[in-house]
């Protein structure tokens, strides 16, 4: 995410991104952001009025860009067993393809601005993931719990994997495809697992 640089603002917003994932936000400070980025500091306040803006910013455009992943290919239509594997897996495969973002997120997460954020960033995710979670329950394939308890299920799994693997660990596709299943165990009523 945020790989595709071209423009300064994308280069500050990259620079951030970075600093934060390895620093923390109290480590990144606008001076820097534009050292990183090799702007002058001012250019950041030509593209967001504040460094709150910016972090925002970038939370929202990680979690537009994961949603833009997931959508690839998605079938609304598919059974949730197929759905909910789908999901998982361009998930994960986005967060392991930039692990700063995925440490970006978790550190935003933890700040003040996540509750300003007021979860526009993760809003369209949170609605596939809910559609499914309702389509799962009524089918009988899917516990009915509440959705934030099962999404935060559904990335539980992730996180953990990618942290141990940003720690040196190497996950095997048959270990990445059982953290993904027992994922969905935790969602699936017991022995639900004909494709539905």
């Amino acid at each position: 995410m945020l790989t595709h640089i071209m423009t300064s603002k994308d280069k500050i917003q990259r620079a951030a991104l970075s600093l934060v994932a390895r620093d923390g936000f109290v480590g990144a400070t606008t001076a820097r952001i534009a050292a990183e980025a090799a702007v002058a500091e001012g250019s950041i306040y030509r593209h967001f009025k504040s460094k709150d803006a910016l972090m925002l910013a970038i939370y929202r455009r990680i979690k537009a860009e994961v949603y833009m992943a997931v959508m690839e290919e998605y079938d609304e239509a598919a059974p949730a067993h197929d759905r909910f594997t789908h999901i998982w897996h361009h998930v994960f495969a986005a967060y392991r393809a930039d692990p700063d973002a995925l440490l970006f997120g978790q550190k935003f997460a933890e700040t003040p601005l996540m509750e300003k954020e007021g979860g526009q960033g993760h809003k369209e995710m949170a609605r596939v993931l809910t559609q499914l979670r309702d389509d799962g329950v009524a089918a009988g394939a899917f516990k009915d719990m509440a959705a934030d308890l099962l999404i935060s299920l559904f990335y539980a799994p992730i996180v953990a994997l990618l942290r141990a693997e940003n720690s040196g660990r190497h996950w095997d596709e048959d270990e990445i495809v059982s953290a993904c299943e027992a994922a969905y165990d935790s969602w699936a009523l017991s022995g639900r697992h004909d494709g539905q």
